[in-house]
């Protein structure tokens, strides 16, 4: 999208996908998404990308609506099904509908089904799987388990040292140890985790999983803490390189590493349509500037917890609270 090469993106479309929370440097990807013409996001949810969107398709939640039929791999393979579990409330679509409705303006009348029911035969054709065997929400494809041996995914079947794939390509197999960056002085390594009571950043601001977890919280050692002159529930500004940030509560736990300070991700929501999710905690990719840059070259994943961050304390004596 920056360079056009080898052709212009013009169009961009999201499924139940939120890249401006969950990748890096959501500046800079505004900057490049500025460029298209067209923007679409089909979601269950508010998110940054919806709300960046030119257009908005939504779909119902997870329980109003049924998937795809989904295979289970190994030793003894299934297909397994899905169905809603609740009438649909709203005036919403599933993504099979939005997605099939498209396809049929482009003429691919084959990929456009009127009801899920006719998704999953046009997926069990010539499988000798009817709809009608998913009593139990799965069909078992093998009467017992399958001795698969002890077979890797390799040309040669074995655990290859050396990787002629990767060799073609120009990539070692087995690469020269590169020491890591350190933080420097009063600075910390930014770690990013999650947690179950969450997905992602979808469901911050749902009122049952809200009063569960309201908020994310910077986690660092006790004896950085008592650097910071800091307790357990104090506020601290967190910061990054160009001195932009905001305030987050600390947690003080036994154990973490005194270089690296961890947050949950999925935080620091900023719409004002989230109303209880809205300003609660910080959001981790604001503070990974410049995190789309790093990736890595053998399986183009980026890098997300090469960052660091600096804390002071803010000194409130509201900010303080009771565990």
């Amino acid at each position: 999208m920056e360079s056009g090469d080898p052709y212009p993106v013009k169009a961009y479309f999201t499924l139940k996908h939120d890249p401006l929370s969950a990748m890096p440097d959501p500046e800079r990807q505004k900057a490049q998404l500025a460029g298209l013409e067209l923007m679409v996001s089909l979601t269950f949810s508010w998110s940054d990308t919806a709300w960046f969107s030119d257009v908005v398709l939504p779909m119902p939640s997870f329980v109003e609506r049924g998937s795809l039929l989904q295979v289970k791999s190994g030793s003894k393979p299934a297909f397994i099904m899905r169905s809603p579990a609740a009438d649909v409330r709203f005036d919403t679509r599933p993504d099979w509908w939005i997605l099939g409705q498209l396809a049929r303006r482009l003429g691919l009348e084959d990929l456009a089904c009127e009801t899920l029911e006719d998704v999953w035969r046009f997926q069990l054709e010539g499988t000798g799987v009817s709809v009608e065997d998913f009593r139990h929400g799965s069909v078992s494809l093998a009467d017992a388990p399958i001795d698969l041996g002890p077979r890797f995914a390799t040309p040669s079947g074995k655990i290859e040292v050396l990787f002629g794939p990767w060799r073609e390509a120009g990539l070692p197999s087995l690469m020269p140890w590169q020491d890591v960056p350190r933080p420097g002085k009063g600075q910390f390594r930014l770690i990013v985790g999650r947690n179950a009571r969450h997905t992602h950043s979808h469901t911050q601001n749902n009122p049952l999983l809200y009063d569960s977890l309201p908020e994310n919280r910077a986690w660092i050692a006790p004896e950085r803490a008592r650097e910071l002159g800091v307790e357990d529930g104090d506020a601290v500004r967190m910061e990054r390189a160009d001195g932009k940030g905001g305030e987050i509560r600390v947690r003080v736990i036994p154990g973490m590493h005194p270089d690296a300070v961890f947050m949950l991700h999925g935080f620091g929501h900023r719409l004002p349509v989230e109303s209880r999710a809205r300003g609660k905690g910080l959001a981790d990719q604001e503070f990974m500037h410049g995190g789309l840059d790093k990736e890595d070259a053998m399986v183009h994943g980026l890098a997300l917890q090469e960052h660091f961050v600096t804390l002071r304390p803010v000194r409130n004596d509201h900010a303080r609270e009771e565990n």
